[in-house]
Formats: structure tokens, sequence, C-alpha cells
């Protein structure tokens, strides 16, 4: 065996298969008892330096333990995101959406004019550049409600259990992918950790539209180092093969809006009108806007992680009011029973059973069903005896819902 190559080949035999996140623990592990390693943070090489990956975890456990103000590196400890708007293929992404998809980029850059000045001030706050604000247009939009076919959600299309990880509650009461401040967080930190891993910014785009498991394992088969050693590779998918340029070219068109004869997005400063009130028991947002004297809508935006339109029961939630609010909603809750909480029912899936078909069952609208059912996705053939949270409605009961079916009980 070549020497030179054992490190390589006991990383794809024997540390690979166990997912990046054992995989790093184990690495650093192993360089701090040999005294370190080379000063080349390429994840999959015999010279993997453990410092830039480590240094993310610690940020990360920081931050799940007191969040935003204390996970912040240092300015500058990232480099700067390339925009290679030279590049033929880049500029061929720039035509297509300059032009044939003149509309659709019209729209994106219309929807992100009011999230934009918060993502690019939370990047600078977590010390990553600026550039990567840009990069919500591409997966969603910048529409904070876009669901994937894959059941991704939100501003930065997060799948359920990567949401989770990164310090996200997804469950039937509350989904924080649908928060653009939470979301925007837990997107920066994450991407902080795939630059971590990679030590290059395209890869970690990559890696982010692919998985870093799949990364890493199409650099080992490619016995690659960089970014140009795999970026036509015919083992990713052609979504990925091509993320990093269209990224590049959204965001060069977006920067330099007005050279494309587009509406050039106003530099806004970031200041949230906004305070946090913890509330005890469930309410009713529209019992919460009316005890402040708001328009309900206005509350709705400021809380959209809570799908079924009322907090969750259980004894301290924050919830998000516009700011000097906080007094006069608490004392008005003094003398307000919380709501019992919006019943759900469970139908068991049978055979046969689709989306639709239990949407036209219930009466209830496809997008609301798979709002209480972010683990299940709707776009795959459902399995028999799968559990689908339903929203009962107000007129009816336990014991009407339970005579209909067999396979129906009730849900607190």
């Amino acid at each position: 065996m070549n020497p030179a190559a054992a490190p390589r080949d006991l990383w794809k035999s024997y540390i690979y298969p166990l997912g990046w996140r054992v995989s790093a623990i184990l690495l650093c592990g192993a360089a701090f008892l040999v005294g370190g390693c080379g000063s080349s943070s390429k994840l999959v090489k015999s010279n993997f330096d453990p410092k830039p990956i480590l240094a993310n975890a610690i940020s990360k456990a920081v931050c799940f333990a007191g969040r935003d103000d204390k996970c912040k590196p240092e300015t500058g400890s990232f480099t700067h995101v390339p925009l290679d708007e030279s590049s033929p293929v880049v500029r061929r992404f720039i035509k297509e959406y300059a032009y044939g998809q003149r509309e659709t980029m019209k729209r994106y850059l219309t929807q992100a004019e009011q999230y934009l000045p918060m993502v690019k001030s939370m990047a600078k706050e977590n010390g990553a550049p600026e550039d990567l604000a840009y990069l919500f247009l591409l997966e969603s939009g910048a529409n904070p409600e876009a669901r994937s076919p894959a059941n991704a959600l939100g501003m930065w299309q997060f799948m359920p259990a990567t949401a989770r990880s990164y310090g996200l509650r997804v469950d039937n009461w509350v989904d924080e992918r649908l928060d653009p401040r939470k979301s925007t967080q837990a997107a920066l930190t994450y991407l902080k950790d795939l630059y971590g891993m990679f030590g290059c910014w395209r890869l970690a785009l990559s890696a982010y539209n692919s998985g870093e498991n799949k990364m890493n394992k199409v650099l080992c088969q490619e016995d690659a180092n960089e970014y140009d050693e795999i970026c036509s590779s015919n083992k990713l998918k052609r979504e990925t093969r091509e993320f990093v340029p269209r990224f590049q070219a959204i965001a060069h068109i977006a920067k330099h809006a007005d050279k494309y004869g587009f509406s050039k997005p106003h530099n806004k400063t970031d200041d949230p009108q906004h305070e946090f009130a913890m509330i005890e028991g469930s309410y009713s947002i529209e019992k919460l806007a009316k005890a402040m004297r708001l328009d309900l809508h206005e509350l709705m935006e400021l809380n959209p992680s809570l799908i079924r339109g009322m907090t969750p029961p259980e004894p301290h939630y924050s919830i998000r009011i516009p700011r000097g609010k906080k007094n006069i909603l608490l004392a008005k809750l003094k003398d307000v029973k919380p709501d019992e909480g919006r019943n759900c029912i469970v139908h068991v899936v049978n055979r046969g059973d689709s989306l639709t078909r239990i949407s036209k069952r219930y009466g209830i609208p496809k997008t609301k069903l798979a709002h209480l059912n972010p683990d299940v996705n709707f776009s795959r053939k459902l399995k028999a005896g799968a559990k689908i949270f339903v929203p009962a409605k107000k007129t009816q009961t336990k014991e009407r819902i339970l005579k209909k079916s067999r396979r129906l009980s009730a849900l607190r």
C-alpha cells in the first residue's frame, strides 16, 4: 500500500460511512492526539486540518446555549464568496435570468427587498461574507413559505432533520423553518460549518445543495481536492453542478440590478421594531391581536412559525410582538383564560390514500396539511399505516369524529 494514500483509504473505508459529524469528531480527536495536522482544511485529504470544523462545532454549541450574540466569529475570519461573472457558464445563467426568465427574476428581487437588509445584517453579525445573503433568492425565490417536492421548506429550504440539528423547532405546533430570522441564523451557521469542512465557499455552497455526505463521497471517488475538479462530475446531480454558477449569476444581477433594467433593492437598515413576550398556555393569534388592538395579519407576520394559528400548550413560549405592546398584552391576559387548544385528529393512512384524497375528505387545504405534518413528504406515495395530523373543524366533536371511522382518534 502506498503510505501517502493510507489516510485517504482509511477515510473511505471506515470513517466516511459513519457520517460527517461523527467523522469530524474522530478526526479532530486523532489530530490532537498526534499534535495537529497540516495547514489545509480539505476534509477528505490526508493532510486534514480539524481546526476550522472544530471552531465551527464549538461556535454551534455556544449558539445553542446562548444563541445569537455568543457565536459570532471575528469579522474577516472567512474568505469572500467568489462571484466570477466573467465565466462563460455564469454568463449563460446571467442571460437566462436577466432575459429568458425576466419576470421570474423581477419577482425574486421584489420579494427579496423586505428580507435582504435583515439577511445582510445577520451575515455581518456572524462574520460571514455579505454576498451569502443572495443565496436565499436561488433557494426559494425569496419566498419564506416555499416548499420543494422533497419537503424542504422556507427561505433557506431546510429539510426537517437538518433544521432540527441547527436548533430550529419543527413539529405540528411550531415550524421555525417558516421564520425568516430564525431560519437565516440556522442557515448561516450551517454554511459556516460547511466552509469549515471544505475550506472553500464553492464546495460549501455545492454541499448546501447536495448534502455534505454526498459531496465528501464525490470528492473521495474523484480523488479530488478542489471545486474545479468535481464541478462537472456526473456523480453529482445536474442541479448541484449548476448550483454555484446559478448562485453567482443571481448574486451578480441582484448587485447590479439597474444594469439589467431591474429596480435595485433599497439598502434599508435592518431595524426590527419588535420585542418578545412570554406566554403561558395556548392562545389563538386572533385573541392576542385583539388584546393588543393589533391587526391580525400583522401579528401573524411576526410569528409565521405558529402553524396552527395559536401558541403551543406549554408553560413558556416566547412570541414576537410590536415594540411597546408587551405590558399591554400581559395585563390583558391576566383576565383571559387560555384556549383549550385547537383539536387535531389522526388519520391513519389506508392503501391508495394521497394528499389530494385526504384534503378532499376533510375539506382541509393541502398546504395546511403539509404544514401540520412537516416530516411527511406528500409528493411521494404515502405508506399505509402512517399517521397524518388533520385539524378538526369547530363543528366537529370527538364523539362525531370517532363515529366516522374507527381509525380516527382525538388529539389534544
